[in-house]
């Protein structure tokens, strides 16, 4: 196996780009993934949910986490800033009011949210080398012939208070969950990559190595204001100790990676990335039928697929391009910033 870091946005040798959520997205549903990542196909804003939230959560950390230790400005502002900028182009494309009035209690949570945190972290110990670093890393095949830039973009890439690398990852959860973590399949391969790709672009050191990954969780809940004791426990009014304790509002998991782990997941992102860019071929050549591709049909998909209405009728037979034109705008899936401008270079089968 050979694989070549490389850092920076644009693909060298003009590769086809992959990305961690496209394999995700392959391996969960081969129809999910042609629909947005071979025809750019993305829901029209209807509605602001759990992934806006975490999309403002993730900009405004970017904003705020600078290079060393400084943290620039405050971070409820800083998130209230790019809350604003997704709420005023959904105004401006006559949206209704009552997504409006969703987007901005959501966008008060949020910043009860950041308000909390950044009372809750000092992070002293945080010392950043980047925030939202983007990265290219070049996936070749058994030969040794490249076939794909895998891009990626970790959240946070800092050294702790012992001088250790890591990559934290923001997550907004109602209830953190830390059990698939070792498995976990976006962060992971970040991690593998990157100490190849940070260490030839010279970011770090040829003998500095990424720890691991530093979930960051941010539970989705407001701050529990009630006085506390020097212990820390909720006060009642009365002054005694309250028999209902806050939940945990905010928690880091860290999850190591051993050299080991890092070949083995290296070793299949190269199988993934060569089925990807295979099957993208097909399509592109006119070898594979987009009706032949499977889909895997579960109850999650009402609730968690973008393309449910679509698939639905696509299943009873019906003309999906109505629909296709009515609620999806077409974006370049592989650039980092969204955008609703028409796709510029993105090779569309």
């Amino acid at each position: 196996m050979r694989i070549a870091p490389s850092l920076g946005v644009s693909s060298p040798f003009n590769l086809p780009l992959v990305r961690g959520s496209e394999r995700i997205d392959k391996k969960r549903c081969e129809k999910k993934w042609y629909w947005r990542w071979r025809k750019g196909l993305f829901p029209k804003a209807t509605k602001f949910g759990a992934v806006d939230l975490g999309t403002w959560v993730h900009g405004a950390f970017e904003w705020w986490y600078q290079p060393g230790l400084e943290r620039r400005g405050n971070l409820a502002e800083l998130f209230t800033s790019r809350a604003n900028l997704d709420i005023r182009i959904a105004e401006s494309n006559n949206v209704p009011q009552y997504v409006l009035d969703d987007a901005e209690e959501l966008a008060m949570l949020g910043e009860a949210m950041m308000a909390a945190y950044e009372k809750h972290y000092e992070d002293e110990y945080v010392d950043v080398i980047e925030a939202e670093i983007g990265l290219d890393f070049i996936i070749a095949d058994a030969d040794g012939k490249p076939v794909a830039s895998h891009r990626f973009k970790p959240d946070l890439l800092y050294r702790d208070k012992d001088r250790f690398i890591w990559l934290m990852e923001h997550k907004t959860a109602g209830q953190p969950n830390t059990d698939h973590l070792p498995i976990d399949d976006q962060a992971r391969p970040y991690g593998a990559m990157a100490q190849l790709a940070l260490r030839k672009a010279g970011v770090i050191g040829p003998k500095e190595e990424v720890r691991g990954i530093m979930y960051n969780f941010l539970r989705k809940a407001l701050p529990d204001e009630r006085p506390t004791d020097s212990k820390g426990r909720a006060l009642n009014k009365n002054g005694a100790v309250s028999k209902r304790q806050p939940t945990i509002n905010f928690t880091r998991h860290p999850v190591r990676l051993t050299n080991k782990a890092k070949a083995v997941t290296l070793r299949r992102l190269q199988r993934e990335t060569i089925a990807i860019t295979g099957m993208a071929q097909a399509l592109r050549e006119g070898r594979l039928d987009p009706a032949l591709l499977d889909k895997t049909p579960s109850k999650s998909c009402p609730r968690f697929c973008q393309y449910f209405e679509m698939c639905k009728l696509e299943e009873e037979g019906g003309d999906i391009r109505p629909l296709e034109r009515g609620m999806y705008v077409r974006r370049n899936p592989y650039d980092y910033e969204d955008s609703a401008e028409e796709l510029t270079s993105f090779e569309m089968g």
